[in-house]
């Protein structure tokens, strides 16, 4: 018969869904305790589970003696006759690449690591050592940085129905004991008593200090109350999500995702944050590394004055509010200037803006283009007064033009202005131009001055986009 330790997880696994028949799971296995009793217990269920175990381990590279782990892992791999694969990085270098924290570094090269394996050897889980007592030291971090019920909520059984935890119904010592039980003996992490991460600090000196002299149960206490703000929180996820949906744009891309101000300003301030959140994870799948300030940096620009701001942040990502619109995105690389040589007639790419503009010549009026394009992303131009080569470039500082439907002339700054478009998005717009004059704002508008009049004798016709071919 199984120990009681491993029945309890099968029934937690059970009651969670966590694996399905027939998935092949990833066991990640530092060599600690936690890792080591979350192998053998899964290990121990294989059978009752009917799935596959492949066990990974990361070398942080930041002790001296890491590479003993990676070999003990090893070795207890081979003891159960499970695959397993390996991968060290320089985790202080990759702090400094990132910006980020020792935590949060080595969290992002983990997940990495996961990920990376799980597509290389087809695994659809990944099942990790967290347990109660991290779901308390949890809890009270995040309570000392000020989190919200997101953040107080613990650490969930399961993760984007990709990352489980079949050992958040034990405690540390309920684990301890099981190993003992199957004369194990775990790898010691010296990082795990260094106080100068604040896990450790609250593992070994707050929750000591606050069983002591405040509340002998804390840590269940503290457990209790994650599972009912994850309760409350589930519930307030599923409303935000439907504001957000109600507030997003159709023109919203896998690279970015764009709100309606007005929309949003609707909502209380509590479904606000939490539409922030799911805009974020929309790009991302997560949220990590923005915290309380970020998000009342992003409040602030929205119900400010400015109405064309832009905000970065942690992790490559921005937003942006550009007038009535509030866009959140990975940072794009400042755009450089460009110009390229027009081919009339015929097709020139646009390496800058991967596009390409097609360029038609007529000695008559062209009977298939009925009525005369808008001079949005299809232009005529009378051709007389044109003359060649023309340019496709992005905008200079002396930049003027007469709009069509003018009668004067305006710099093409305020233009950009009047039309509402955001200040990072300036340089990244065409212009046909012929010598210093522009002849078409790509996107936007033509110049009056070269508009199709009855006299007309020849005719430029253009079009913007890669749908058209030359005939």
């Amino acid at each position: 018969m199984e120990p009681r330790f491993v029945q309890k997880m099968h029934r937690f696994i059970s009651q969670h869904t966590m694996i399905e028949d027939g998935e092949k799971v990833l066991v990640a296995v530092s060599g600690g305790a936690d890792s080591l009793a979350l192998l053998y217990g899964l290990h121990a269920l294989q059978t009752h589970l009917n799935c596959d175990l492949h066990v990974v381990h990361l070398d942080h590279g930041i002790r001296h003696d890491s590479a003993a782990d990676a070999e003990f892992v090893s070795e207890h791999a081979v003891r159960l006759g499970l695959p397993f694969t390996e991968h060290a990085v320089d985790l202080p270098q990759l702090i400094k690449h990132w910006n980020l924290s020792v935590e949060a570094a080595g969290r992002k090269a983990r997940y990495e690591f996961y990920e990376s394996v799980c597509a290389e050897v087809s695994a659809t889980k990944v099942a990790l050592g967290h347990h109660q007592d991290d779901i308390a030291e949890t809890v009270l971090m995040n309570l000392l940085r000020g989190a919200g019920s997101n953040g107080l909520k613990g650490i969930a059984p399961i993760r984007v129905g990709k990352f489980i935890r079949p050992l958040t119904a034990f405690t540390r010592q309920e684990i301890e004991s099981y190993l003992k039980s199957i004369n194990l003996v775990p790898r010691y992490d010296s990082t795990n008593t260094d106080k100068r991460y604040l896990r450790n600090r609250i593992r070994h000196k707050l929750i000591p200090l606050l069983e002591q002299d405040y509340n002998p149960n804390i840590r269940t206490g503290l457990n209790r109350t994650a599972e009912v703000l994850s309760a409350e929180s589930e519930y307030l996820g599923a409303i935000a999500r439907e504001a957000f949906e109600a507030c997003r744009l159709t023109l919203s891309q896998s690279t970015c995702v764009v709100l309606d101000r007005k929309k949003f300003l609707q909502n209380h301030i509590a479904l606000q944050r939490r539409i922030l959140r799911h805009s974020i994870a929309e790009i991302f799948g997560h949220v990590d590394d923005l915290y309380f300030e970020h998000f009342q940096a992003i409040l602030g620009l929205i119900n400010g004055d400015n109405p064309n701001a832009v905000l970065r942040l942690p992790n490559s990502f921005q937003f942006r509010r550009a007038y009535e619109q509030l866009i959140f995105e990975k940072t794009l690389a400042e755009t450089e200037d460009f110009a390229y040589p027009l081919n009339v007639p015929g097709k020139t790419c646009i390496p800058a803006l991967n596009t390409e503009i097609t360029a038609y010549l007529y000695d008559v009026p062209p009977s298939n283009v009925q009525p005369i394009p808008d001079g949005t992303f299809e232009a005529m131009l009378d051709c007389s007064k044109i003359q060649l080569p023309l340019i496709v470039r992005n905008r200079w500082q002396r930049d003027r033009f007469q709009p069509h439907g003018m009668q004067g002339r305006k710099k093409i700054k305020d233009f950009f202005i009047d039309a509402k478009v955001p200040r990072c998005e300036r340089d990244r717009i065409p212009l046909l131009v012929c010598g210093d004059e522009i002849l078409w704002v790509i996107g936007f508008t033509t110049n009056e001055r070269f508009k199709i009049r009855p006299q007309t004798q020849r005719y430029l016709h253009f079009h913007y986009g890669k749908d058209k071919t030359v005939s």
